[in-house]
């Protein structure tokens, strides 16, 4: 299965909220995900990651973000990636 990567540009200081989202993904959509940050000049962007998840586990957590006023605003782009290296 792949390993799923979704990113985003938001306001630095809604870390402690992404934190708590990814909380609310493993209770509703069991599976835990990373988050990840990256602030470049005037531009931060977050990033989530899931391991080794199938694609409605994908959707749920896509389907979660639509209903989560923290998200209001922010496109969310979601790319999965299947791992070639251990092949």
């Amino acid at each position: 299965m792949p390993d799923t990567f979704i990113w985003y540009h938001a306001d630095e200081n809604m870390e402690p909220a992404l934190i708590k989202w990814l909380e609310q993904v493993e209770e509703k959509a069991d599976v835990r995900g990373k988050l990840f940050i990256r602030k470049e000049k005037d531009k931060t962007t977050f990033m989530e990651t899931y391991t080794n998840v199938s694609r409605p586990t994908i959707n749920r957590i896509e389907k979660l973000a639509s209903t989560q006023a923290v998200f209001e605003g922010i496109h969310r782009q979601c790319e999965s990636f299947v791992e070639v290296s251990n092949s």
